[in-house]
């Protein structure tokens, strides 16, 4: 026999009581919802209108394809952007003496190896999507197949009806 529905069900029924009293207390008052008037009342009031800036809001749209592109091209952008800053800040550290010309090339050629890698990255995800995006925009699947096509079978039947 088993035990576990048995051992629910006791565990049930021992916690209904509790629950029925625990909503028992409350007065019919407290589960009503305030009138609208009191709340309307106590609504503060903006000088832009609260139902403008609720529906001002816009709705987030999930990103497309082309959207995501332009995501990985804006990347690759900041990334060049970056590293001329980034270069600037070591040179014009050579220039007031914080840091050495050994430490300088070692900074620029750490932070240059670092944004040919993440330009990489970046520039290899825009190209697989772009090919992707130009297979799934060419011809459908469902189109017929090339006749020169190496791919297209032709099958003949074996046997043919006979009619008596």
């Amino acid at each position: 026999m088993n035990l576990k529905p048995i051992l629910a069900a006791a565990f049930l029924l021992a916690g209904a009581p509790r629950a029925a009293r625990a909503q028992s207390t409350q007065t019919a008052a407290e589960l009503e919802p305030p009138p609208l008037l009191k709340v309307v009342a106590a609504a503060p009031l903006t000088t832009g209108g609260g139902i403008s800036s609720v529906l001002a809001v816009k709705p987030e749209i999930p990103l497309g394809p082309n959207d995501v592109l332009t995501g990985y091209e804006n990347g690759m952008t900041a990334i060049a952007e970056r590293i001329s800053a980034e270069l600037a800040s070591i040179s014009q550290a050579v220039r007031l003496g914080h840091i050495t010309r050994d430490q300088a090339d070692y900074l620029t050629q750490q932070r240059y190896q670092l944004a040919v890698m993440q330009y990489q990255v970046l520039s290899t995800l825009h190209d697989s999507l772009a090919h992707d995006v130009a297979r799934a925009s060419g011809p459908s699947p469902r189109s017929p197949p090339d006749e020169r096509s190496p791919t297209t079978i032709e099958v003949e039947p074996r046997f043919q009806y006979q009619s008596q």
